[in-house]
């Protein structure tokens, strides 16, 4: 799934009208059911989108990085936060509102085309994470996992199409399983030749390896 990102041009007009805001670790930028009316563009860092169930279980649906915008459904729709988000290490961020933008996208309308592969892209990646906890065991999930995000690298998270540098927890909270049930699953993926295993980084070995894992587990 290719990961949708603003082209320079679009992203100059959006440092340029937007609010900065920085974010230390673990700080929360917006909760699940907040009015949303602005959106955000990640200049620097990571952020986790998360969902919360009626007991406080948290479910990571998507890490977002560099270059890209989040929370741009909220404003469009008059709706509040689907999500949780939150920085995963030190974040610096633009923040816009439609009534700012709005006026800009005469000077940059590919902009407007560029927010709705972001709400695209958004979709699919909920979809894909929904299907993964639906049908997928744990090492189906993980399997999954380590594809959809080898499958579009990303050299500002150190993402390549090779290797993705998260700690076993990191992948826990994305697949929504127990630390311990992803590093047993790790071990066997690495006893089946499939990954490598080092300090917080996974190697694909065997893409199509992994996939068969995923396929059997549909």
């Amino acid at each position: 799934m290719k990961s949708a990102r603003l082209n320079s041009k679009s992203a100059s007009l959006i440092k340029k009208i937007g609010y900065f805001q920085h974010y230390e670790p673990s700080q929360t930028i917006y909760f699940q059911q907040e009015q949303g009316n602005t959106f955000f563009y990640v200049l620097k860092g990571r952020v986790r989108a998360y969902l919360l169930d009626i007991n406080g279980k948290e479910f990571t649906y998507e890490i977002i990085t560099e270059g890209r915008l989040f929370g741009t459904a909220d404003p469009f729709a008059s709706s509040h936060r689907t999500t949780t988000i939150e920085a995963i290490n030190e974040v610096d961020l633009i923040e816009l509102d439609l009534d700012t933008i709005l006026p800009y996208l005469h000077e940059v309308p590919e902009l407007a085309i560029e927010i709705i592969e972001i709400l695209s892209h958004s979709l699919e990646a909920f979809a894909r994470h929904i299907r993964r906890l639906s049908f997928y065991d744990a090492k189906g999930r993980i399997a999954d996992f380590l594809l959809e995000m080898t499958d579009n690298p990303d050299p500002s998270s150190q993402i390549t199409s090779v290797s993705i540098p998260y700690s076993h927890q990191e992948i826990a909270d994305c697949c929504a399983l127990q630390r311990v049930t992803v590093t047993n699953a790790l071990h066997e993926l690495t006893d089946l030749g499939l990954i490598d295993l080092a300090y917080r980084n996974i190697f694909i070995k065997d893409r199509e390896g992994l996939a068969k894992i995923v396929n059997r587990r549909m």
